[in-house]
């Protein structure tokens, strides 16, 4: 981290969150730059790049777009920035996370969590595994909890009737008890999240959730076509919201090794909504935020995702003056040159003038006469 920056954050983290007086917020990293800005909307917009905390804030799409990546990515990349002062955990009821985060990330992502002796199956355990979590963390501490996924977990009255269906089983009784599955939408908007984004600011953190989108079968003509779970509570309080959607993978020998996502803000609560970009996920190495970046810069991909090339084979492009150079080069280039954040100074500065080019120019509305 750089020096400004973790003074920044050392203030943030030692504010008292009791008083009212203008304090600067803390953000989460995604891991990723150009996915910083766009959840975040950077700090020329007067925000910051990543979450910012007390957020909730949930990524769904369908299977294979790699949900699980990005919030391990983001737990990793403030692990290492934040470093002693960070805390997290990973809440995994499905048990279906297999990654080597010590070979990803440099340290063991699941080995070391809290044991509160409680598994989570419902929404009921959710709530206190969270808030057991939450409490343990130390005034000048700052962290994520996942939860992946919601689709995972149902609620106590559902676990209830499914064991009266199996004793009414047993006897070999019939079991017509029917369900408007309507007990989990109803804690989770009259208990679950009252209050919690209150208590995520004043504890520095985020929760950030996992959830699946499904066919919405026997939707209407103009029903939407896919669905996810939390009902209208979850999508009331998130305070961001990204849709994942992949479009391309990157094969060598016939092989997959890469998955490109495109990552959609569906909803955040800065001016710059529903801003999108590619996040490119090498399935040994976890998320390309360079080779993102370079891709920007020089327009490498298509609206597609794909790798644009020449008939005569790939795109050369060049830094400043150097000779021309492949893609491939390019990051031998910035990486012999300790080009890096001279690449992330690029990416911000190109992704305002974006922003600016497109900003609505007219006098104010409202002026004193």
């Amino acid at each position: 981290m750089e020096d400004k920056t973790m003074k920044a954050a050392k203030k943030a983290l030692a504010r008292d969150t009791t008083k009212t007086e203008d304090a600067p917020s803390l953000y989460f990293t995604t891991g990723h730059t150009i996915l910083d800005l766009v959840v975040g909307a950077g700090e020329a917009a007067g925000f910051g790049m990543g979450y910012l905390e007390g957020t909730i804030v949930r990524d769904h799409g369908d299977s294979g777009s790699s949900k699980s990546y990005k919030a391990t990515e983001c737990i990793a990349a403030n692990y290492h920035k934040y470093k002693g002062k960070f805390r997290w955990r990973y809440c995994d009821p499905e048990n279906g996370n297999t990654f080597d985060t010590q070979s990803l990330y440099g340290f063991d992502m699941f080995g070391g969590q809290e044991d509160y002796g409680r598994d989570v199956a419902t929404v009921q355990d959710w709530d206190w595994d969270l808030n057991k979590w939450l409490d343990s963390l130390k005034p000048d501490e700052c962290g994520v909890y996942v939860l992946d996924s919601l689709d995972s977990v149902t609620d106590c009255d559902t676990v209830a009737r499914k064991l009266k269906r199996r004793e009414a089983y047993d006897k070999d009784k019939e079991f017509d008890e029917g369900s408007y599955m309507m007990s989990m939408q109803k804690f989770l908007s009259q208990e679950f999240f009252r209050e919690l984004t209150c208590k995520l600011k004043k504890k520095h953190a985020i929760l950030y959730i996992i959830s699946q989108e499904r066919a919405n079968v026997g939707a209407g003509m103009y029903a939407p076509k896919s669905r996810t779970s939390g009902g209208e509570a979850l999508k009331f309080y998130e305070s961001a919201r990204i849709v994942s959607k992949l479009r391309q993978k990157d094969e060598i020998k016939d092989r997959a090794v890469s998955a490109i996502i495109q990552t959609t803000a569906e909803k955040v609560r800065h001016t710059r909504p529903f801003r999108k970009c590619f996040v490119t996920i090498h399935f040994t190495y976890g998320i390309d935020s360079l080779g993102d970046e370079l891709d920007f810069l020089y327009n490498f991909r298509t609206p597609e995702g794909e790798l644009k090339k020449k008939k005569d084979g790939a795109l050369k492009v060049t830094w400043d003056d150097s000779e021309e150079m492949t893609r491939d080069e390019l990051f031998k280039y910035i990486e012999e040159h300790k080009l890096r954040k001279e690449v992330k100074r690029r990416v911000i500065e190109a992704w305002e003038a974006i922003e600016d080019s497109i900003k609505i120019q007219r006098p104010a509305k409202f002026e004193e006469d």
